[in-house]
């Protein structure tokens, strides 16, 4: 026990010993430093930390090192790598005081954004060519295939080869583009045969940056760009023109065409001018090609018309028979691929002239004919009745309806006619007669003259009738006609 409390009382003056010294020491430090630490904080050393996508990489003691290194940086990446290099990284420096720190050499600096860049490089786009047709785009390797495509849209309209593709730089854009034209390989020699050759759309190329997945292989473009599809076009429907006609002259069915007109029915009549639309196989890249053409033929010259102010314009005449001439003509003839769009005759020599056919017509509006009566029922029709013909219309109609003459004329006779009852004939202009029967009152005169939709008579039922009805006819030369091919 007095061991241990010996040590305790030696151990607890050591310590005060100890501890006496350590504060008179730090006393004394203090004294010896703080003049230094203020002389110190007072001259604290200013330089550039450099950050990366905002983290701090390092510091510079001039901040123009900051854009030189991160552009030769950039430009080492670029030299290294083929195609386009995208990297999405910002660089910029902030002004920092410090007492500690240690700056970079241009150099070293230059190695940690390379070193940093690299990791961040995303996608390494490859050159390659874009052509472009209207809308229509694709994507190949080099000039030459782009070549190849344009040559082999070509072939079919160019059999033997007389003309060739020059792909030519497009000097009025700023970026890489180039312009096709199509020229003869040596001078065009005269006589029939190809003269021209072209394409029918505006073709573009440029380059383009992309990944190596949306390239198109050269085969597959010479297929994607010469395959023939379905394209839709406008059609102006021509004189004999149909939907069935329009269908099937293009191997289609008329549901087919009226899926592609909207409002469009199978019983519509079509007229001439009507635009319809109509799908045409067509490839991306079309040909224009002209063909020149020689050829003997007979033909006719345009005939005349000699024009006979009393006759209507219904009635002509020949006054001269044609006979056909005889020449040589040159033709030149623009196709669309396979389709013929424009001939022209560039050259002729005549061997027999044509005689012109020439016909007399007439220049008057011919009459028209209007229903007679306003309403009714119509309850017979010009056919075979009870075994005998009947040669007119009835139409039933309460007793004392008004009868109006059914075209302008003069009046040959209005009175009692045997089995028409009271009865009014009308002759027109045209020659023709209208007869109007079983009236109860007649309001007309034989020789006055009658306009189209004037009051004549008042229906009635005399004469052979069944009933109040007014009995209707038109004669030609005298002769009864069916008169709905003429009413109006």
């Amino acid at each position: 026990m007095r061991k241990r409390k010996k040590y305790k009382k030696l151990f607890g003056r050591k310590f005060e010993i100890n501890l006496a010294g350590w504060g008179i020491g730090c006393c004394m430090l203090m004294l010896f430093c703080v003049p230094i630490l203020g002389n110190t904080l007072g001259n604290e050393t200013t330089y550039s930390e450099v950050l990366l996508d905002g983290e701090v990489i390092g510091a510079v003691a001039d901040p123009e090192e900051v854009d030189q290194a991160f552009l030769n940086a950039r430009a080492k990446i670029a030299r290294e790598t083929e195609g386009l290099v995208l990297a999405n990284v910002e660089c910029s420096f902030q002004r920092v005081s410090k007492l500690f720190g240690s700056t970079l050499k241009e150099e070293q600096l230059e190695q940690v954004i390379y070193d940093l860049l690299q990791e961040k490089v995303k996608t390494a786009k490859q050159k390659y060519y874009m052509v472009k047709v209207n809308e229509f785009t694709i994507n190949l390797a080099s000039m030459d295939e782009v070549q190849q495509l344009l040559e082999a849209a070509l072939t079919a309209n160019d059999p033997d080869g007389l003309f060739q593709v020059q792909v030519v730089s497009d000097t009025s854009r700023e970026l890489n583009a180039f312009t096709v034209q199509v020229t003869p390989k040596e001078e065009i020699a005269d006589g029939d045969g190809l003269k021209a050759l072209d394409f029918a759309e505006k073709v573009e190329i440029s380059e383009a940056y992309i990944d190596a997945d949306q390239l198109t292989s050269l085969d597959a473009a010479i297929d994607e760009v010469t395959k023939e599809k379905e394209k839709n076009q406008t059609y102006e429907v021509q004189s004999g023109d149909t939907l069935s006609v329009i269908a099937n002259s293009r191997g289609y069915y008329v549901d087919e065409v009226l899926a592609l007109n909207p409002g469009l029915t199978r019983d519509a009549t079509l007229h001439l001018g009507d635009e319809i639309i109509i799908s045409v196989p067509e490839p991306e890249l079309s040909v224009m090609r002209q063909v020149q053409t020689t050829y003997e033929e007979d033909y006719y010259a345009e005939t005349q018309y000699v024009d006979n102010d009393s006759w209507y314009t219904t009635q002509t005449q020949v006054l001269q028979e044609e006979v056909a001439g005889h020449h040589e003509v040159t033709m030149l003839t623009t196709y669309k691929n396979d389709t013929q769009s424009a001939q022209e005759m560039i050259a002729e020599n005549v061997m027999v002239e044509p005689v012109p056919k020439i016909v007399e017509k007439g220049t008057q509006t011919p009459p028209t004919y209007i229903k007679p009566i306003t309403g009714g029922t119509m309850t017979s029709t010009f056919k075979w009745r009870w075994g005998r013909m009947h040669k007119g219309i009835d139409w039933a109609v309460p007793k004392g309806t008004a009868v109006r003459a059914s075209c302008g004329g003069t009046v040959v006779s209005a009175g009692w006619s045997g089995g028409y009852g009271n009865c009014i004939t009308i002759r027109h202009p045209d020659g023709k007669m209208t007869r109007y029967g079983h009236l109860s009152k007649i309001l007309v005169s034989a020789g006055q003259k009658v306009e189209q939709n004037q009051k004549i008579a008042l229906s009635g039922n005399t004469g052979r009738s069944t009933g109040p009805h007014v009995h209707f006819e038109i004669l030609v030369n005298g002769t009864q006609v069916n008169p709905l091919k003429y009413l109006q």
